[in-house]
């Protein structure tokens, strides 16, 4: 639909209709050029009528009596639709009711005219009916039919109906807040029903007149309905009386003026003023015509503005105000003079708006020009006057900025004069907010001695006295030395910059930071002046501001309370030459503080220092750079970086005795600073074995220096050259100079032995080789001689094995396996003695944990040996105690031998019991069960055969019967006990060895000795049987005799545990 004609639709019951073939209700005609889904999607659902309750109710079949419902609303495509519905007390049968309705279609490329022709559309004439065949074709017609002319309600006509003033604005405001949001409205006239329509048209006719033109474009009534009912495009419909009924959920909130009832709900718009309101009441009572003015006014200024602010009830209430001012009504505007310059200004946000909305600006400029009047006839300033200007001043398209300057500077004349600080300082918060705002006004003020004198010397005071700090000072001097070097210019300005730059690094709580900070500004401001973004007679203010800065922090500094870090913050103290350059001259006294503090900046600051920072200082300044540095040696933690420490210990005398450093004094505190830490003194001494301060010449230590490292090893570090690290990685690691003081340290901590070694070394290197070639033939000499004695036993503790054989494991008690291990001995005496303490442990492969200790459950020897306990029960008496082994071995060695011999005691019992004596303490107790088994086929001939020598421990030889055969001896000793471990060859097994000393002590005091029995510990390796070896079938843990009868001591109960050390006794 792009054509401009109005087009038609006309919608009732019939036969057939434009939609349907059968009868019903449909669109009997239309124009040609309306679109189908239009008609049936929008134009259908406003096809309706409601007849009302009262007349349904009496049956009345009076057409002329039903009102008439007409419907004006704008759709979302831009088209306004007119249309009305009528009662119908008959269809085309005759015998039902029925309605019909006829629309206007208003295309978009009109739909402006709603905005003057809102009268004629809502009297439109419509068809009453439709004459032609359903389906027909309606013509396109020019506009709007209407034959009723524009008729405005009396104030007499409207009181009539309610409608009072108040409730007018309350209906307008209404309807724009409906218009503008979602809520609906609801109106019942105190009229009949029939007249309703015809009311309705001229109340919305009436709103219409008052709605501002966007609101014209939108809003949609509905002039009758039965029912409240929200539908689409609708906003506002006026329905029956008595249908608005309390507490109606429907529509609680929605706005409902029950005009017949005398009753409104959320219609309360506040007791505020309603500028929009009022004077649209004012017009439209005064003159229609005005009113219409109005509203093409106020939308003008609102064109090219978004919806929402089109819609906006308060831009028109700002309107309305504007419209008064501008007719001469200044009340208004004294009323809130800030508020409605501001709001003006909201208007003009740039120089297009200024063009486009100059009323407005011209009504802005004559209110500007009545505030700069009252500046000048004294007036104070408004704070919210002097923000419009300062807004004004920044609005493009204007050529009024020169008023604006001229405000500011009579009004904060003004103030100054009155002492209102609070307006100057919100005066100069707003020039200062706008950089050409500021620089025309300061540069206004500058020009005028006067202004000068009144305003800027007292500005500039005020911000110097606020300013939290000496950096605030130096940024507002650099600041008037870029913005207005004219200012900077100023004696004054410079002056109390000066002072005022003093007084504040008086109260910093650290100046030196503060004076760090302003010097870093200025490295700033230099490479701006590189740029050429700064002036060069700004930076030459700027630096001598540094310099009293500098001058200040010189002469206020106590070396006493200086930490590091502030030191090396002083910025004059890098670059001393610049020092000289100062005027005045230093004083002779902050001369001498300055080449003190320089020195300890060079000491602390640099990576590598040296004695030379102490270049030109005088003693009594080197004892204060020395004094400062040990102070701040001891609150710092650690001895590194070493350099830093000898320079504490430094003297300027180079033929100073011991030389130029307190070399102990230097090694104590590098001792207290590392926490006694050895791995610290040694780096250290590494780190100085080729500084010159510590040399005498090249590979020579000072002799002070090496005095003192000798010195210090000696008392401090004893075990130094015991360390296998120590001479790993720093013996090896130091020169020569520095091994020479290791050399004398070691000799010192030597033991006499070893220095009678080192004083008679040569000879002893020419002696040594001829003992060596005597102790050679004397040892072979002796083996010749000895050779045939099977006595001679080779050089060993006595009883000690020769060797300890894994054998194969049986089951043992509680689950653990039974281990067994073979020991076998070269002679029969070394076999005859050894008697093991009772207990085992084993440290599987030669290295790690120790496993145990484990106790022997038995230890049998095949020499004979009764294998008495090396330690007797506390409780036991002096008689003899025999266990079952004992007494078998006793009557074995009782019997007469094969050859006719005399028998021999047993092994183990002593000559005298025999002999009817009393017995020996040492076989008074017995708790290994160790009879010596007998082989299978074996006898003693067989023994005596193999040429076995006989055990010592009897006057009479037992001939030994090896538990294997094929090892090189047969004096064995078959140790069993029970491990959850498995043995291998290489494992270590350690055990205590049991013996009774010459003379047996019962002392406390020797730890060697428990009862009458000494112990010693031994140790070995187990290895594995050879293959030439042969078990017996007696060997095993069932071979050896059972555990010790009831009342005899347990084997693990007596024996002491071994220790888990190899170590030896």
């Amino acid at each position: 639909m792009i054509d401009s004609g109005i087009l038609q639709q006309m919608y009732t019951r019939e036969r057939r209709g434009v939609f349907r073939t059968t009868e019903g209700f449909d669109t009997v005609a239309k124009s040609d050029k309306l679109d189908g889904n239009f008609v049936k999607k929008v134009l259908h659902p406003f096809c309706l009528y409601d007849a009302p309750a009262e007349l349904s109710a009496a049956g009345e079949k009076e057409e002329s009596k039903y009102p008439a419902a007409v419907h004006l609303f704008h759709t979302d495509s831009g088209e306004t639709v007119i249309g009305r519905s009528l009662y119908k007390a008959a269809d085309f049968t005759g015998l039902r009711s029925a309605f019909f309705t006829h629309n206007y279609i208003v295309p978009a490329l009109r739909s402006e005219d709603i905005v003057t022709e809102y009268g004629a559309w809502l009297h439109a004439d419509f068809a009453e009916r439709y004459e032609g065949e359903p389906g027909g074709t309606l013509p396109e017609l020019p506009a709007v039919p209407s034959s009723r002319g524009r008729a405005a309600l009396s104030a007499a006509e409207l009181a009539k109906l309610g409608i009072d003033r108040a409730t007018f604005q309350a209906l307008l405001q209404a309807a724009m807040n409906a218009v503008s949001g979602k809520k609906k409205m609801y109106v019942t006239l105190d009229v009949p029903v029939g007249e309703l329509p015809n009311r309705a048209a001229d109340v919305t006719e009436l709103l219409m007149s008052a709605l501002p033109q966007e609101f014209r474009r939108r809003l949609g009534v509905l002039t009758y309905a039965s029912e409240p009912q929200s539908r689409k495009y609708i906003h506002l419909t006026f329905v029956e009386s008595g249908s608005l009924r309390p507490g109606d959920r429907n529509i609680e909130k929605d706005y409902g003026f029950d005009l017949a009832g005398g009753r409104t709900w959320n219609a309360d718009f506040g007791d505020g003023p309603q500028p929009y309101a009022e004077l649209i009441w004012e017009l439209l009572q005064r003159n229609r015509e005005e009113a219409e003015a109005f509203a093409d006014w106020a939308d003008r200024l609102l064109r090219g503005e978004k919806a929402e602010r089109r819609l906006s009830v308060s831009a028109y209430n700002e309107l309305a105000v504007y419209y008064r001012l501008a007719g001469g009504e200044e009340a208004l505007y004294e009323q809130d003079r800030g508020a409605v310059l501001n709001s003006l200004l909201d208007w003009l946000p740039d120089a297009a708006s200024v063009e486009a909305r100059a009323p407005l600006h011209d009504l802005l400029l004559g209110l500007l020009d009545r505030e700069y009047a009252a500046v000048r006839s004294k007036s104070m300033p408004l704070p919210a006057v002097m923000g419009a200007y300062r807004r004004h001043f920044g609005l493009e398209g204007h050529s009024n900025r020169g008023r604006a300057v001229d405000y500011f500077i009579h009004g904060l004349l003004n103030a100054e004069i009155a002492g209102r600080t609070d307006l100057l300082e919100e005066g100069y918060r707003l020039v200062e907010s706008d950089g050409e705002l500021a620089a025309a006004f300061f540069r206004r003020v500058l020009a005028m001695p006067d202004f000068t004198r009144l305003l800027f010397q007292p500005y500039m005071e005020r911000r110097l006295t606020e300013a939290s700090g000496a950096g605030e000072v130096m940024a507002f001097a650099v600041h008037w030395g870029r913005f207005m070097p004219e200012a900077a210019r100023l004696q004054a300005f410079r002056g109390a910059v000066l002072d005022f730059l003093i007084e504040k690094l008086q109260t910093e709580e650290d100046p030196v930071r503060a004076v760090a900070d302003m010097h870093d500004e200025a490295e700033k401001a230099e490479k701006a002046r590189r740029r050429g973004g700064y002036p060069a007679e700004a930076l030459a203010f700027q630096q001598e501001l540094l310099t009293a800065s500098d001058r200040y922090l010189l002469h206020c500094l106590t070396l006493e309370t200086l930490t590091p870090d502030q030191l090396l913050d002083i910025p004059f103290v890098r670059y001393p030459a610049d020092m000289t350059e100062w005027k005045p001259a230093l004083s002779h006294h902050d001369r001498s503080k300055a080449k003190v503090l320089r020195a300890a900046y060079r000491w602390f600051g640099e990576e590598e220092p040296d004695e030379h920072i102490f270049d030109g200082l005088t003693p009594k300044e080197l004892d204060e750079v020395q004094l400062l540095g040990r102070r701040w040696l001891q609150e710092s933690p650690g001895a590194e970086p070493f350099a830093l420490l000898p320079l504490a210990y430094y003297h300027s005398r180079a033929d100073r005795e011991g030389g130029q450093l307190e070399y102990a004094a230097l090694l104590a505190e590098v001792r207290r600073k590392s926490g006694g830490s050895r791995e610290t003194m040694y780096r250290f001494l590494e780190w100085s074995q080729d500084r010159p301060l510590f040399l005498k010449e090249p590979g020579r230590l000072e002799p002070g220096y090496r005095q003192a490292i000798v010195k210090d090893l000696v008392t401090h570090d004893r075990e130094a050259f015991k360390s296998r690290e120590f001479r790993k990685n720093h013996e090896a690691a130091a020169g020569p100079a520095l091994l020479k003081a290791y050399a004398e340290a070691r000799s010192r901590l030597a033991t006499p032995v070893e220095q009678w070694v080192r004083r008679w070394r040569r000879p002893l290197l020419i002696l040594i080789p001829a003992i060596l070639v005597l102790a050679g033939g004397i040892a072979a000499l002796a083996g010749l001689l000895g050779k045939d004695d099977p006595k001679t036993a080779p050089a060993g503790e006595a009883g000690t094995p020769a060797a300890a054989y894994i054998l194969p494991a049986d089951s043992g008690q509680d689950g653990e396996a039974a281990r067994q291990v073979l020991l076998t001995f070269r002679t029969a005496a070394d076999c005859g003695s050894f008697t093991a303490g009772g207990e085992i442990s084993v440290q599987p492969g030669g290295k790690g944990e120790w496993k145990g200790p484990f106790p022997l459950t038995s230890a049998v020897h095949s020499c004979g040996n009764a294998g008495a306990s090396a330690r007797a029960d506390s409780s036991a008496g002096p008689e003899t105690v025999l266990n079952e082994g004992q007494e078998a071995g006793a009557e074995s060695a009782a019997a007469p031998s094969p050859d006719g011999a005399s028998p021999a005691p047993a092994a183990g019992t002593d000559t005298a019991e025999n002999a009817g004596g009393s017995p020996s303490p040492a076989a008074a107790v017995s708790p290994m069960p160790s009879a010596s088994p007998a082989l299978p086929g074996a006898d003693a001939s067989a023994g005596a055969a193999e040429g076995t020598a006989a055990p010592a421990s009897g006057p009479a030889a037992v001939q030994a019967v090896p538990f294997v055969s094929g090892l090189s001896s047969s004096y064995q000793v078959l140790l069993a006990f029970n491990a959850a471990i498995d043995l291998k060859p290489g494992d270590k097994f350690s055990m205590d060895l049991a013996s009774e000393p010459a003379e047996a002590t019962a002392s406390p005091q020797d730890p060697g000795t428990v009862g009458t029995m000494v112990y010693r510990s031994m140790t070995g390796e187990l290895e594995g049987l050879p293959a030439s070896a042969e078990l017996s079938a007696s060997t095993g843990p069932a071979a050896a005799p059972a555990a010790s009868p009831a009342g005899s001591p347990s084997p693990a109960g007596t024996a002491s545990a071994p220790s888990a050390s190899p170590a030896g006794e």
